[in-house]
Formats: structure tokens, sequence, C-alpha cells
């Protein structure tokens, strides 16, 4: 085995070590969530959760095919389905993300809202927050589907033997996609933390009951603060600077999520089951 196999292999590891511990951490969080009777969180950040697991696995499929090093190519049907996941799941994510935004924005609005102006649980709002992300992740699926079947040629496994990629303009057009997302969510961000400062006397301490969190606040804009620039320094590293970092940074964010969601005083509280008296 060369240097440049033996670089290849150790670049993989740090890939997939990142993504599996962001997988567990998340499925550890979102079963707490789901089974724990002191836990409770709104659809929209089950959902995120459910994103990330599904971007983990998509990133991941050579792994658990047994394809991921060996010398020959891994199959067409293979490789292609995890082309369209890998060009897919950005846009999952960050739509869950912004979807995770809105309804803090609609939360924060009830809650500066006097009593009997309030807009309880709307239909169609919750189902646009629940199903947009999954309509637009199906429909990138369909349409890199559509490209890589007619370009069998451009489907292969990357470089550095992480994932399978598809030659062109699938990665163009789902950075342009998530960039337009990604922006919408930093304008949510800027204008929630306008409204939260023009009103925090009024809402602080206020047992209203569209009141949220303000830590939940602050970790929302965390990590959309890091999803544009991880994001953003991911699809400048792969694009001509260096595929390592570009691959780590893309390894980095299920962990990353994890890590600002995964930390919440309750769900801690449920992991630490000693302490309790």
């Amino acid at each position: 085995m060369d240097l440049s196999q033996d670089q290849e292999h150790a670049e993989l590891k740090v890939f997939l070590i990142f993504q599996f511990a962001g997988a567990a951490g998340l499925l550890a969080v979102l079963a707490t969530a789901l089974f724990a009777p002191k836990v409770y969180r709104h659809f929209t950040w089950l959902n995120f959760c459910i994103s990330w697991l599904i971007y983990c696995i998509s990133y991941t499929l050579l792994a658990f095919s047994g394809q991921q090093t060996r010398p020959e190519p891994p199959s067409y049907p293979l490789c292609l389905t995890q082309a369209v996941l890998i060009y897919a799941a950005p846009v999952l994510v960050a739509m869950t993300t912004f979807s995770l935004v809105l309804q803090l924005w609609f939360t924060l609005s009830n809650a500066v809202r006097p009593s009997k102006q309030a807009i309880q649980g709307n239909v169609w709002r919750n189902g646009f927050l629940l199903l947009a992300p999954y309509v637009a992740w199906l429909g990138f699926i369909i349409a890199m589907l559509v490209i890589g079947t007619r370009n069998p040629h451009s489907v292969q496994r990357a470089g550095a033997l992480v994932y399978c990629t598809i030659k062109g303009p699938p990665g163009n057009i789902t950075a342009i996609f998530v960039a337009a997302i990604l922006l919408a969510m930093v304008v949510m961000d800027v204008y929630i933390g306008t409204v939260l400062f023009k009103n925090w006397r009024a809402l602080r301490g206020s047992d209203h009951p569209g009141a949220i969190p303000f830590s939940l606040i602050v970790r929302v804009a965390i990590f959309s603060f890091v999803c544009v620039v991880g994001i953003g320094c991911a699809f400048l590293f792969l694009s001509n600077i260096s595929f390592f970092a570009g691959n780590t940074i893309i390894a980095l964010m299920p962990l990353i999520a994890f890590l600002v969601f995964g930390t919440q005083r309750d769900i801690i509280s449920v992991w630490m089951f000693w302490r309790r008296r």
C-alpha cells in the first residue's frame, strides 16, 4: 500500500468517525425526546434530528455496503443511490433547520401579542413546516436520479473514497439552493433577534403560553451561523482547495448539531439518571 492509499484511508477514518459519532448522538437525543416523559420537543425539532440522521446515512452508505475501499468501483446502482442522496441531503437539513427557525418565529410572535390575539396551532402552517423539507428532498432526489441515469459515466466514487458523486452541475445546483435557504434563515435569525431585543422586558419572566426558552433561540442562532460558515467553507474547499478539509466539515455538521441541541438540561438530566434522588 503506497502513501497516497494510506492517506486516503486515514482521511476516510476521520470522515466516518465524525459521521457515526454525530449519528449516534442524534439518535440518542431523538430517542430521549420521543420516549422520556419529562422531555417535550416540537415536531420541527424532531424533524431536524431525523433529517440529520438521514444525512449521516446518505454519506456513509458505501461503508454499510462494504464497498468503500475495495480496489474496483462500487456497483453502479449503489453508487448512483448514494450520489443522489448526498446531493439531496444538504437540501433536507437546510430546510428542516429553516423550519425550526420559522417555528421559533411563529412562537415568538405569539409571545409578543396580547393573549386574546395569540394564534394557536394552524394546520396548513404545521403541514408546511413538516412536509416542505421532504418535498424539496424528494424533488432533488428525482432530479439527481434523472441526471445520473442519463449520464452513467459521470457517476463515480470520489478520489478520497468517502462517497460517490455525479460529475457536472448537481453540486452547483445543490449549493445554490442551500445557499438561498441559509440566506433566508440568517435574515429570519436577525429579525428574531431584533424582535426579542425590543420586547425583552415584556418577555422576561412572562408566563405567556407562547413564550419560548431564550436558550433555545440562542442555540438555533448559533447553529444557523455554524451552518452558514461551515457549509459555505465546505463548498469552497471541495471546489478547488482541499477535499479533506471540505469532507471534514461535512462530517462534523451532524456532530455539531448534536452538541448544540443535545446538551440541553432536560435531556442531560434524563441521561444522568444515577444523580436523581
